[in-house]
């Protein structure tokens, strides 16, 4: 097995981007904001459009195929931001190449897959990394030191919701409803796992055994080609028409290993709902709630005082929450300032191996897709108690 290249020098790391959907241009923008990262290629198989974002964010080279960019010598880091099919295949080929890998979640399509990938990234010596960015807000940094302080004393409930719409129309379709590109489930694999591992990185605790159930509200999509989350009028029925597999929404009971019992509601056609993430912790002191809609507040709830309304003041927050606000009060951070804080953790170790880990590695991507078949089991057991596997 070879070792992952670092730099060795002060130059520029330099960085690769496999897929030009809607989150790799994400990752491009965020690394920019990265002191001393350089995009140097991407790659796509839409030439149009390679060359068009190459030319937008200043990139030299464009590859039509994500293997030949994995291949290119100049490159210390890919990201990718491909098919979840794509993930593993990709991430053996980035590992056996000695480059640090930054891949979207989920790590893969199954937990057979994604073990095998998580053993082979321990045996090498680099990053590994998957993009669980909702972890680096600045406030949800803030909740995890008050939680870890005891500031709410012992948990002993967990709820919330991860809810949206753009899946909500027969004629909304995305190669994320096909289960051959994005695996058994969808809508909890998609953002119900964000949510989970949002609340166990959050509260400390870990989800032992959970039940499920799941809907497909709408059993015949059309299929278009649009980008993920594009929104167009004239894109309507036309097209050929497929049976859905996966599941629209999830309710997911649970238990933790922490003694806190906990609820979750997951969707994809809730009409409104953009990118609703909501949690809240409430223990035997106090209640913490954070939303993804609202990322500057933190609501912490008291039976016997006045409850409060934080938000990101540095002088005020404990670290390392303090080191994650970029900008003043009153100045607002969100989701890309969140894929921001963790590419620049990742690229900190990126530059020196000996620094602890302190980004979500390939494990964590295994111990997602635990969760991920633990509700495709219980839903199929009609919401059977399933336990969950440690990683």
């Amino acid at each position: 097995m070879m070792t992952s290249t670092r730099p060795n020098d002060d130059r520029s790391i330099r960085a690769g981007v496999c897929g030009m959907g809607f989150i790799g241009p994400a990752h491009v923008e965020a690394l920019r904001r990265v002191p001393g990262v350089e995009v140097v290629a991407i790659s796509t198989r839409q030439a149009e459009r390679g060359r068009a974002l190459a030319q937008r964010y200043g990139i030299p080279k464009v590859y039509a195929s994500h293997e030949a960019l994995i291949a290119d010598p100049s490159i210390d880091v890919v990201h990718l931001c491909t098919g979840n099919r794509e993930h593993v295949p990709l991430a053996k080929q980035a590992i056996a190449a000695g480059k640090h890998v930054i891949c979207e979640k989920p790590l893969a399509i199954s937990a057979d897959e994604a073990r095998e990938v998580a053993r082979l990234a321990d045996d090498a010596r680099g990053v590994y990394a998957v993009n669980y960015q909702y972890r680096y807000y600045a406030m949800v940094q803030q909740a995890r030191a008050l939680v870890s302080r005891g500031e709410i004393g012992r948990i002993w409930l967990v709820h919330g919701r991860y809810v949206q719409d753009w899946l909500m129309l027969a004629t909304d379709y995305n190669w994320r409803v096909d289960p051959a590109e994005s695996g058994p489930s969808r809508a909890f694999a998609d953002i119900g796992s964000h949510w989970c591992d949002l609340v166990e990185h959050v509260t400390g605790h870990r989800i032992r055994r959970l039940r499920a159930l799941t809907r497909i509200v709408i059993p015949e999509r059309t299929v278009v080609h649009r980008a993920a989350f594009e929104l167009s009028a004239q894109e309507t029925s036309a097209g050929q028409r497929v049976a859905v597999q996966t599941e629209d929404l999830a309710l997911v009971q649970f238990e933790t290993d922490g003694g806190a019992v906990g609820s979750l509601v997951v969707s994809q056609v809730s009409a409104g709902h953009k990118n609703d993430l909501f949690f809240e912790l409430d223990g035997e002191r106090g209640s913490l709630a954070w939303s993804q809609e609202s990322p500057e507040e933190l609501w912490l709830g008291r039976r016997d005082a006045p409850s409060q309304r934080m938000t990101k003041e540095t002088s005020q927050m404990e670290e390392p929450a303090r080191a994650l606000a970029r900008f003043p009060a009153g100045h607002p951070e969100g989701y890309p300032d969140a894929l921001r804080n963790l590419f620049q953790l990742a690229y900190d170790r990126v530059r020196d191996l000996t620094q602890p880990i302190r980004y979500p590695t390939f494990s964590d991507g295994l111990r997602s897709l635990h969760l991920v078949e633990a509700v495709v089991r219980s839903a199929r057991a009609d919401g059977a108690w399933v336990e969950v596997p440690t990683v």
